[in-house]
C-alpha cells in the first residue's frame, strides 16, 4: 500500500500507478489517504510500504533512525486569499504583505503539524504572528472559507494545483518568492524493507512525474541543498537518510 496526504498528488499519483502497472501487471497496489503522522506510524508498523508528504513536525527524532527517506520534490509556498483585496504595489506580493489578514488553519487529523508549520512560517519569512480565525478539516472546507471571506489559507503550490481552477475561483491565488519559501515533499519507508526494489521503483517513477510536471508548469525552483529549503519551524532536520 501507499499512502499520501498531498492534496496534489491527484496531479501526479495516477500516472505514476498506470506506468508501474504497465511494467508490473501481476503487483496490486492500494493507495490510501493518511495524514503525515498516520503515514509515519503506518510505515513503521508494516501497514503500508511507502509513505508521501510533508513530515517536518511528523517524524520524532527516535524515529529517524528507522526510516528511510528520499527528496522527491520542492513546491513554492503559495497563498489564497479572499478576492477583491488591493494592493497597493505592483510588485510581486510578500509574505509580510498578509500580516494584517485572518488566516486559516488545518486540523492536525487532517494534516499534522500544520498549524505549527505556518505559525514558524510566518514569523520567520514575514516576521508577524498570523491571526488564525478558523480551523478546516478538509481541502473543501479551506475552500469554502476563503471564498467565504474567513481567512487566507497558505500552502504548498503543488497541493493547490489538484483543484487549481476551483482555488482560483474561490479566492485570489499569489506564490511566494522570498527565501525560505518552499515545502519539500518526501518518500518515506521502513529501514531494510523487504519490498525495496519495489519501492525504489515506484520513488523513480514519481521523481520523473513531478519533474515533468514541474516543466510543463513552468515552475523550475534552483538546485539547493534539501537543508536550505527546511520549512521554518521544523522540528527535525529534513535531510535524506539511506
Amino acid at each position: 500500500m501507499i499512502a499520501t496526504h498531498c492534496e496534489g498528488s491527484l496531479a501526479f499519483l495516477p500516472a505514476v500507478l498506470s506506468r508501474f502497472r504497465e511494467e508490473h501487471p501481476l503487483v496490486e497496489i492500494t493507495p490510501l489517504h493518511l495524514n503525515n503522522r498516520a503515514q509515519v506510524e503506518a510505515v513503521l508498523n508494516g501497514s503500508i510500504m511507502l509513505g508521501i508528504g510533508y513530515y517536518s513536525s511528523a517524524l520524532e527524532k527516535d524515529e529517524e533512525e528507522q526510516v528511510s527517506t528520499r527528496l522527491l520534490h520542492r513546491s513554492r509556498v503559495a497563498i489564497v486569499c479572499p478576492k477583491n483585496r488591493r494592493f497597493p504595489k505592483p510588485a510581486p506580493v510578500k509574505l509580510e504583505d498578509f500580516r494584517d489578514e485572518q488566516f486559516l488553519s488545518v486540523d492536525p487529523g487532517y494534516a499534522f503539524g500544520y498549524d505549527e508549520w505556518l505559525r514558524g512560517f510566518c514569523q520567520s519569512v514575514g516576521g508577524f504572528e498570523p491571526d488564525i480565525a478558523a480551523s478546516a478539516n478538509a481541502i473543501e472546507s479551506l475552500i469554502s472559507m476563503v471564498a467565504a471571506g474567513r481567512g487566507a489559507f497558505v500552502g504548498p503550490e503543488l497541493t493547490i494545483r489538484g483543484s487549481e481552477e476551483i482555488w482560483k475561483s474561490a479566492g485570489d491565488y499569489y506564490l511566494l518568492t522570498e527565501p525560505g519559501s518552499h515545502f519539500e515533499l518526501f518518500a518515506i519507508w521502513k529501514k531494510q524493507s523487504q519490498l525495496e526494489p519495489m519501492i525504489s521503483k515506484i520513488i523513480d517513477l514519481l521523481i520523473a512525474e513531478l519533474k515533468s510536471s514541474e516543466v510543463s508548469n513552468g515552475e523550475r525552483l534552483p538546485d539547493l541543498a534539501p537543508s536550505e529549503f527546511r520549512p521554518p519551524g521544523a522540528r527535525h532536520r529534513s535531510a535524506n537518510t539511506n
